[in-house]
């Protein structure tokens, strides 16, 4: 019974070349499609900058959470520092070291330099233990 065209390795050329052409034909529309309907990503920022000119221009403030969070973090900050102190684990050289890196990863936060402080401290313990408890209790 012969085939409809030819075969390489037992597989119809045609009907390979055929899904082929689908495919591309598929990423090129889809590419397209991408193409033209690309939305402005600064619209929307645009758009939240005017309505708070206008909402400060008509004397209305929006309330916003952002100081009772700042106040917070510098909270929590000060009790880590604090506990790193109890411990005597704060080194001025150490912190400045963690504050430069944060900062050439981005990051200006200089509270959180405590916080990593802590976790080099806190995290070895808390994976020593589940390590622990993984190997003789639960086996």
């Amino acid at each position: 019974m012969p085939t409809g065209g030819p075969t390489l390795l037992g597989v119809d050329v045609i009907w390979v070349a055929t899904v082929l052409s689908f495919i591309a034909t598929m990423a090129v529309l889809t590419a397209i499609y991408a193409a033209t309907t690309a939305k402005d990503p600064m619209a929307r920022r645009v758009k939240a900058l005017n309505e708070r000119r206008e909402q400060l221009k008509a004397g209305i403030v929006a309330s916003t959470n952002k100081r009772k969070k700042l106040t917070n973090r510098n909270q929590a900050a000060d009790r880590v520092r604090s506990i790193l102190s109890q411990f005597q684990m704060l080194q001025d050289d150490q912190i400045k070291k963690a504050q430069t890196r944060l900062m050439q990863a981005g990051i200006r936060t200089k509270d959180l330099a405590f916080f990593i402080i802590a976790a080099r401290f806190v995290l070895p313990v808390v994976l020593g233990t589940i390590a622990l408890v993984q190997i003789y209790i639960v086996e």
